[in-house]
């Protein structure tokens, strides 16, 4: 096997692992610079041959940052997976 189909399957492994996740646990809380906001998983895909993660945001009534977030940034949130994973990783310490 050559290093780029070994390359193309370890690839493979992680979206399918990642896709997973999404699956189980669909929502992540975000920390963005207007405010805490909860997201929803959407799709994987690829950009510039990085794997990313796309994310839609949930607007709740009962979280004021929301509507700003929305304003501000947009109700579209990608991560790379790397950036997934660490947040991710923080939530389930937090």
């Amino acid at each position: 096997m050559t290093v780029q189909s070994k390359q193309m399957l370890d690839e493979i492994s992680q979206a399918e692992y990642l896709q997973e996740i999404c699956k189980t646990t669909p929502q992540i809380t975000i920390g963005t610079q207007c405010g805490i906001g909860t997201y929803e998983f959407k799709s994987l895909g690829y950009r510039n041959g990085e794997l990313i993660l796309e994310f839609s945001l949930i607007m709740d009534k009962k979280s004021t940052d929301c509507e700003n977030i929305s304003y501000n940034l947009g109700k579209r949130c990608v991560l790379t997976a790397s950036q997934y994973l660490y947040a991710y990783e923080y939530n389930a310490f937090a």
